[in-house]
């Protein structure tokens, strides 16, 4: 193995190591942010080790330098071998990291009543630390305080750290825990994961760092690979929302946004609000939050990938992690500062381990394409005042 392979060792299902694989021929781990991770790996079907590779078994994935890149169960065990092959062919063992373990809950309303009596709509957090809410969350759904039958046995909880703004928010009744805890942590900038720490899987909350001053990527620098944005044109800059109209008055009002690449585009789009009775006391209130629904789904779109690798100053797991904000110039000019979404760490016995990672992208939340749409603008502007002044 090349020094810098990653160290594989693998466990049963109560979490005991039993082994450890150091004849793969190839190996992909995806630590992912407030998302489930992934990895896939090849071994020789005839190799000593390959007993150890079954369902119900799991892999505990560590650097050359012994940091935990991931852990977590063994989903499929595939074989294949084809006329070239040598030996009995091969094994392909695939699996997802232990945060995936949260997508197997949902949010009940009443987490300590029995199922027949859930009888409440939702699951209220009121004025709560957002970290708080998580563990609170995963407690009562998953963990140590969670009903008997739903408790998983191996799960715990780090100590709470109090991160994160007071929220004050309703889960709505089953919704996924997963799908809820990426949403309060996305909202609060914290990061969020399962992993094992001795014999139990530990839930963790996390704050990411901002070293978007000092992890910069673009390709001057020779620490990125690929990068590419896309943008799709508005389909409304002005939304006109008419209310009532039926038992009371008709009101009609205009909510304008303009485009920060198509400045002078006008796209008028009807906005039907006629069954509200314009004698409501939050008439405005709710007119206004039409309009800027409107506006911002039919906001123009944009979306922005960014590939970097490992250079010898600038290194993932030394200089950024999962979660981490960087920064990245694209066509020059400007720098684009966002989240390090996820990392492919390849390896292979000969090679060794190369590491890249995608910047971006992931949140597709309005704000955020928002805020890469008005930067692709940004660069194209750039752009464009660059070849003006070369032209002259």
């Amino acid at each position: 193995m090349d020094s810098t392979a990653l160290r594989v060792y693998v466990r049963d299902a109560s979490l005991a190591r039993i082994g450890q694989i150091d004849d793969y021929t190839s190996l992909t781990a995806i630590p992912r942010y407030n998302a489930v991770g992934a990895f896939t790996m090849e071994i020789p079907a005839d190799s000593s080790k390959a007993p150890l590779l079954m369902e119900g078994n799991g892999l505990i994935i560590h650097t050359a330098n012994g940091d935990t890149v991931m852990s977590g169960p063994i989903r499929t065990v595939d074989w294949s071998r084809s006329a070239t092959d040598a030996g009995t062919g091969k094994l392909t063992v695939g699996g997802v990291d232990d945060t995936g373990l949260l997508a197997q809950y949902s949010c009940w309303p009443t987490p300590t009543a029995a199922i027949g009596s859930q009888t409440d709509p939702v699951y209220k957090i009121s004025a709560m630390k957002a970290e708080t809410a998580m563990r609170t969350l995963v407690n009562v759904n998953a963990g140590p305080g969670a009903l008997a039958s739903r408790k998983n046995a191996t799960l715990t909880l780090a100590a709470d750290g109090a991160h994160g703004s007071t929220i004050t928010r309703q889960v709505n009744q089953f919704d996924n825990l997963l799908t809820t805890l990426a949403d309060i942590g996305n909202t609060a900038g914290l990061g969020f994961r399962i992993v094992q720490v001795g014999s139990n899987l530990q839930f963790q909350v996390y704050v990411p760092v901002d070293r978007s001053g000092t992890a910069r990527l673009s390709f001057g620098l020779g620490n990125l690979l690929d990068a590419n944005y896309t943008t799709t044109p508005p389909t409304c800059t002005r939304a006109i929302v008419v209310a009532g109209g039926q038992s009371s008055p008709r009101v009609c009002k205009t909510y304008d946004r303009s485009d920060p690449l198509f400045t002078s585009l006008v796209i008028e789009q009807f906005v039907d609000l006629t069954s509200v009775d314009t004698a409501s006391v939050d008439l405005t209130a709710q007119m206004d939050q039409a309009g800027a629904e409107a506006l911002a789904s039919g906001a123009g779109q944009g979306s922005l990938a960014i590939s970097p690798i490992d250079i010898p100053l600038l290194r993932y797991g030394r200089d950024y992690q999962v979660g981490d904000t960087v920064a990245a110039q694209l066509r020059g000019g400007t720098w684009y500062t966002d989240v390090v979404r996820e990392v492919t760490l390849a390896c292979t016995a000969a090679d060794g381990t190369k590491t890249t990672a995608a910047v971006g992208g992931g949140d597709s939340t309005a704000n955020a394409v928002a805020r890469i749409y008005s930067y692709i603008a940004q660069v194209k502007k750039d752009v464009a005042r660059l070849k003006t002044r070369k032209a002259a």
